[in-house]
């Protein structure tokens, strides 16, 4: 009973906290939740050593009507869509008074805010203020060890003192100018990974679906040059995610995406994943380029059968197509070699070296073209087309361009990043780090029988879950940012892990820790609700 004693005292830390919260609020799981962990940090000492963290915040959930409302439980229901209409109404005119007075906005104020003024095309739910390493904050003040890494762009974690030296010293010299005119650190990223790659050109951009479509047109402009009309086809895989512009969603073969945007583009055939003998069927003299991710990202972390990627190389350069990588997710060290399409090569090489028979000689994989961004750009926006000289020759002035692509602070901090990430050292690690990932699911799957399996390279991880938890993803990764660890999703039934590369062993283990704790939480609330036998 020691925290029904501490009622009144928690209800003036609300108060002094979060101000008036909207009744909406107490339905938002997460909201609450946060806001109670916040609350927990300025409780007494005493009262701290009596009850823990999380024996408080299920107090707090259990007890929120009480707390929040300041008296009696509310007993009036109103619709949901009145409630909905009226908190907005409410945060609105909080936020305008605040405002007009120069007063901080509570952190309900600032979401409803947000979703005021920001097109709905994502729900996000945490307002992040701040960060450092693999850890961010929200602006309430909770950590979080960030297992997310800006969807694989932060590979190098929060406020990286190399890329921050980089930022600051190109800053204090040239910010931007168009293509008209060159610039140091552009030219020198360019050189780089030209050095480090099979690549003799190099086209920078400013994302992932940028460069993908600068690959689609440069196929196409390829094969306009030398082929008849009808070898215009590009044939990519089902699961595939390469976009949301209207080449690339058309080349991502996921209806969800597309479901709306109709008419799409022409020329697109989709190919089941991993299947060499619908591949050997589909590709033909029709098609002038397959674009491939070696580990599709958002279509589940789904990875290439060992020797698929030479089946395809074999089969372009049968027909006279190009094949491209999409690395946008799976490159940059991700999977522990640059690019994650190095896997297959290295397998071959291995097999080459047997001393078993071989069925024949397997070629070294050798892309046309490949696709760049997220983790290139350290946490800044960027996406580079990688190329070999014979494609690159296709494109004459005036057939692409850009006008913020190879900003020159973009490329400087990109440099640093690269040079950072490609090294034997940090790519070493990614491999050993990825296995200690796999190992903590794995003991933690034989515990609770979650997963159906667990696949992918490195650092790059999902976890698919079993058919007894199918749907269950989204609300797996609310109870482990409940617990301080972020996860994402790549579709309703897999989590996705994707921590910095260069994160901590002790951060790694302590947000392992935090996503088992979160899990078992989920996996015991269902079995109490009789949803789990």
């Amino acid at each position: 009973m020691l925290l029904e004693d501490q009622l009144p005292r928690i209800r003036k830390l609300i108060r002094e906290k979060l101000g008036a919260l909207p009744t909406g609020a107490l339905q938002n799981e997460v909201l609450m939740r946060t806001a109670f962990r916040r609350l927990y940090q300025a409780l007494p000492r005493m009262i701290r050593l009596a009850v823990s963290e999380h024996g408080f915040v299920e107090f707090c959930m259990a007890n929120r009507e009480r707390l929040v409302n300041f008296g009696d439980v509310v007993s009036e229901k109103i619709s949901a869509a009145k409630t909905v209409t009226v908190n907005e109404s409410n945060a609105v005119n909080a936020h305008n008074t605040k405002r007009e007075h120069n007063e901080e906005l509570t952190t309900a104020e600032m979401l409803a805010t947000a979703k005021r003024v920001f097109l709905p095309t994502y729900a996000p739910n945490l307002i992040l203020t701040r960060s450092k390493g693999a850890k961010v904050w929200d602006r309430d003040g909770n950590e979080y060890i960030d297992f997310g890494a800006g969807i694989s762009v932060n590979s190098l974690g929060h406020q990286d003192p190399e890329l921050m030296h980089a930022l600051t010293e190109q800053s204090g010299k040239l910010w931007h100018t168009t293509n008209l005119y060159l610039t140091e650190p552009a030219i020198k990223l360019a050189e780089s990974l030209v050095e480090a790659t099979f690549a003799d050109r190099v086209f920078f951009c400013n994302s992932g679906a940028e460069a993908n479509e600068a690959a689609i047109k440069l196929a196409r402009k390829s094969s306009s040059l030398i082929h008849p009309p009808e070898k215009r086809e590009i044939l990519t895989f089902e699961g595939s995610f390469h976009g949301r512009t209207l080449a690339t969603v058309t080349a991502t073969a996921q209806p969800k995406y597309q479901q709306g945007f109709e008419p799409l583009p022409e020329g697109f055939r989709y190919c089941p994943f991993n299947d060499f003998e619908a591949a050997t069927a589909m590709i033909g003299s029709q098609t002038c380029a397959v674009m491939i991710e070696p580990i599709q990202g958002e279509g589940g972390v789904n990875t290439a059968k060992s020797g698929f990627l030479l089946h395809l190389r074999n089969l372009c350069d049968q027909h006279n197509a190009l094949l491209i990588f999409d690395e946008i997710q799976s490159g940059m060290g991700r999977t522990g070699k640059l690019f994650g399409y190095q896997w297959d090569d290295t397998e071959a090489q291995a097999q080459k070296e047997s001393p078993e028979p071989l069925k024949a000689t397997v070629p070294k994989l050798i892309p046309d073209i490949v696709t760049m961004a997220k983790a290139l750009g350290g946490g800044l926006p960027i996406g580079a087309m990688l190329c070999t000289e014979k494609v690159a020759q296709c494109f004459k002035p005036g057939d692409h361009g850009t006008t913020f692509g190879g900003n020159p602070i973009v490329t400087a901090v990109a440099r640093a990043a690269f040079m950072k990430i490609n090294t034997p050292e940090m790519l070493s690690g990614v491999v050993r780090k990825g296995a200690i990932i796999r190992k903590h699911l794995e003991s933690l799957n034989n515990e609770l029988s979650l997963f159906e399996n667990i696949r992918g390279r490195g650092m790059m991880i999902g976890a698919g879950l079993s058919k007894a938890w199918k749907n269950k993803a989204p609300a797996m990764v609310t109870a482990c940012q409940n617990y301080g660890v972020l996860v994402l999703v790549a579709g309703p039934n897999v989590l996705r892990f994707l921590p910095p590369l260069n994160i901590s062993n002790e951060e790694l283990q302590a947000g392992l820790d935090r996503v088992s704790l979160a899990l078992k939480n989920v996996h015991a609330a269902e079995l109490a609700s009789g949803s789990q036998s």
